[in-house]
């Protein structure tokens, strides 16, 4: 507990907290906001620590009050014993507070700085799966084949996960709630609106198809990227945010709606859709096949399982082979 407490008045902040009480000083310097975006860079998940120190600390502001009040009474000290130069009184009292705060908490507030998602629902689907969810706040999420989301909306800021696979956001509208999706190391944004996102080997992708969305960086002093309806962006964990070519929102996530559709696509990238829905292996007979292109409308449900389906509209013979693979022959 010691060493926690005296991080607080340490020159270089090194937790989340600490950064809270630096910054909230009125004569922030550039070289603590570039120590501060170092130390947001050297960890993705610094920022979201970040973010659950300052709600953590909102949600206390009654006590944090007090506390200043008692502090403002103390007489200043002695010249000779004045405080490191570039300390004034106020970001003294404010680093108490957070020094008392710290030393404090329960276990489980602690708890609560390490991850925002602590105490968290956990969604997940199989593969093959898809599946509507509606959340606390009235949102309906609907969980794309192999994907793992976290929620929890009850609070100042509705904060959620997606871990992997794919999700669509049909998000219940309340300015004073933020909706929140970690999605790799940024965070999409919104109040109330409709969109997209998926995580898959690594490559983030956000499709907006109503209203309005940011995704905003690591990096405090980056701009957020704002979206508008059509658009889509993609990126990987610590690289630039890429916008893309606009979609179709009539087929963008047709995956709702149990199907795949699919405009004047390479078949390779066809099977490749298609094999997330089955845990068979996908592989051409001649790689030189990959390469035609394919209009087609793939329905996810049905009678028969998806490879059958598929089977019926694609221009190419799916076969089973002995060892459990599906082999796509031309026809």
């Amino acid at each position: 507990m010691l060493d926690r407490l005296a991080t607080v008045f340490e020159r270089q902040p090194r937790s989340a907290e600490d950064w809270v009480v630096r910054l909230g000083r009125p004569d922030v310097s550039r070289a603590t906001q570039a120590a501060f975006e170092r130390w947001l860079s050297a960890d993705p998940a610094n920022l979201a620590d970040y973010q659950a120190a300052k709600a953590l600390l909102r949600e206390t502001q009654s006590l944090r009050a007090e506390l200043l009040g008692e502090l403002n009474l103390i007489p200043p000290a002695p010249r000779k014993r004045r405080a490191a130069p570039g300390w004034t009184p106020v970001a003294v009292a404010g680093g108490l507070v957070a020094a008392v705060l710290a030393v404090a908490i329960t276990p489980t507030l602690v708890t609560r700085f390490q991850d925002p998602l602590s105490g968290a629902a956990t969604y997940t689907t199989a593969v093959g799966e898809i599946r509507d969810v509606i959340l606390a706040d009235g949102s309906v999420v609907t969980l794309d084949t192999a994907t793992t989301l976290r929620a929890k909306v009850d609070g100042r800021v509705r904060r959620l996960a997606l871990d992997k696979g794919a999700a669509y956001f049909a998000v219940a509208h309340d300015k004073t709630h933020p909706f929140q999706v970690a999605l790799a190391d940024r965070q999409v944004v919104v109040t109330g609106t409709h969109f997209a996102t998926s995580l898959r080997d690594g490559r983030a992708r956000v499709e907006l198809l109503e209203g309005s969305v940011e995704v905003r960086q690591p990096r405090v002093s980056t701009e957020p990227v704002r979206l508008t309806p059509g658009d889509q962006v993609t990126y990987q964990t610590g690289g630039a945010v890429r916008r893309e070519a606009r979609i179709d929102p009539a087929t963008a996530v047709a995956w709702r709606q149990r199907r795949l559709v699919f405009q004047d696509a390479a078949l390779s990238e066809v099977l490749a859709e298609l094999g997330r829905y089955t845990d068979a292996k996908i592989r051409l007979a001649n790689p030189a096949l990959g390469r035609q292109r394919v209009t087609a409308m793939l329905p996810l449900d049905g009678r028969g399982t998806v490879v059958d389906r598929a089977s019926r509209v694609l221009p190419v013979t799916l076969t089973r082979t002995a060892s459990g693979e599906v082999t796509a022959s031309a026809r």
